[in-house]
């Protein structure tokens, strides 16, 4: 196989560079940028000062802007998340001394084969119980709920994996070393800072995360051995351009791998009601209890949330109107005389419509006096609040598609998790 493509390959020294700025009107296209010089092409560096500039250069990458990352920062991702997210990762993990065992049967002397060694018997040499594949297995089991044997991997987990390790086996030495050392190596300490913080947002307990903790610690010397050998290869013509293209590489593979996960962790989410949709299958029994489609009184809602504020001139209440509905979600809101809501916004558009009271409500820039019988639409994120005129409670009958967005959006599925934990309401 040949050597994978990196894409043009970027001088360690250069900055970004910045698109080109057209006239306003004008049809022509902005030049290309030009292309970066080789790094063949800078001033001599010793070979350590190359690789340091390449820990520079990782560090400053796009690859920690992922949204899966993103996410595991702002805790926007729950236990169930991270046992898909994981249970894929366990490919990459099992596979990984392949890597070494690919980049030892390219040595050509024995210190470089005596190196890789010492890296795998860091870990083979270990009791069994201790082993990092073991205390992953345990995190997956009883961290996370996950049976290891019954993982079905998905396409483009296998994808990552096999082009990981046929660049090991079928790429220059020079080439194979830095992908490993520089590649995937070399993001370990932060990247596993980054899901342990994840994990503990997600109330997976700190005794399930040793593996983490394992690696976070051996990687700097585990590094050190890898990067030795990509050193050894300073002397051959091109080595700095093949370090950088290598890397580049792996971080293009590992990104779109968290790309992938991302995008499904958002669908997992979904699935359920796209194949509740798709089924065309009635949600309700043939002659479903007619309790259970109508409501006399909607005083017969239970309460849902209550808040004053007597300083800001807020006071209303939100009773919940107990539909067992997927989508949609009905609350029947109360605005105290004289008083408003919270100024909120959301990730649900909303429809409101007045039942009794007079009163004035903001949608972002704009405001409307609304009595009975009035409707009003709020779109997803516009600033909204309702504020009550009459001598009587405003009272708004408010329909949202809350069902689909806390599913959908990140923030709105951990305050639906937030609040089942600590209430055991469900919403």
């Amino acid at each position: 196989m040949s050597q994978p493509s990196a894409g043009p390959v970027l001088s360690l020294t250069s900055v970004m560079t910045q698109p080109g700025v057209l006239e306003s009107g004008s049809p022509l296209r902005p030049p290309a940028p030009p292309r970066p010089p080789s790094l063949s092409a800078l001033p001599a560096l010793t070979a350590e000062a190359l690789v340091e500039q390449l820990h520079v250069k990782l560090a400053a990458h796009p690859f920690w802007d992922s949204p899966l990352l993103k996410a595991c920062r702002r805790g926007h991702l729950s236990r169930e998340d991270y046992a898909f997210i994981f249970s894929q990762y366990a490919l990459l993990l099992g596979t990984s001394p392949r890597f070494l065992h690919a980049l030892m049967a390219q040595c050509e002397t024995e210190p470089e084969r005596a190196r890789l060694t010492q890296t795998l018997w860091e870990e083979m040499g270990m009791a069994p119980e201790k082993r990092p594949s073991a205390l992953f297995h345990r995190f997956l089991r009883d961290g996370l709920g996950v049976n290891a044997d019954t993982i079905h991997f998905q396409d483009a987990t296998r994808h990552f994996v096999r082009e990981c390790l046929d660049t090991c086996l079928d790429t220059p030495q020079a080439c194979a070393s830095a992908f490993v050392a520089l590649g995937l190596e070399a993001l370990v300490p932060r990247l596993y800072s980054i899901f342990v913080d994840g994990l503990l947002q997600a109330h997976v307990s700190d005794r399930y995360l040793p593996f983490f903790y394992w690696h976070m610690a051996a990687s700097p010397a585990r590094l050190r051995g890898l990067e030795a050998l990509v050193l050894s290869h300073a002397h051959e013509p091109g080595w700095a351009d093949t370090c950088l293209g290598a890397m580049e590489r792996a971080l293009q593979l590992h990104g779109n791998f968290l790309e992938g996960l991302f995008e499904a962790v958002q669908h997992r989410r979904l699935r359920p009601l796209l194949e509740h949709i798709q089924d065309r299958v009635p949600l309700t029994p043939e002659h479903p209890d007619p309790r259970t489609l109508h409501l006399e009184d909607f005083s017969q809602g239970p309460s849902f949330y209550q808040y004053a504020h007597e300083e800001e001139g807020i006071r209303f209440s939100v009773d919940r109107v107990p539909f067992a509905t997927e989508v949609l979600e009905t609350h029947l809101v109360r605005v105290a005389p004289g008083h408003t809501t919270e100024m909120r916004e959301h990730a649900h558009e909303a429809l409101l419509v007045v039942m009794e009271g007079q009163g004035r409500v903001h949608v972002r820039g704009t405001e409307v006096e609304v009595k009975p019988g009035d409707a009003v639409f709020v779109p997803r994120w516009a600033p909204n609040q309702a504020r009550s005129l009459g001598p009587e409670a405003l009272t708004l009958l408010r329909v949202t598609d809350h069902g689909f967005t806390r599913l959908a959006h990140d923030e709105e599925v951990l305050r639906a998790l937030r609040l089942k934990r600590a209430t055991g309401v469900d919403l």
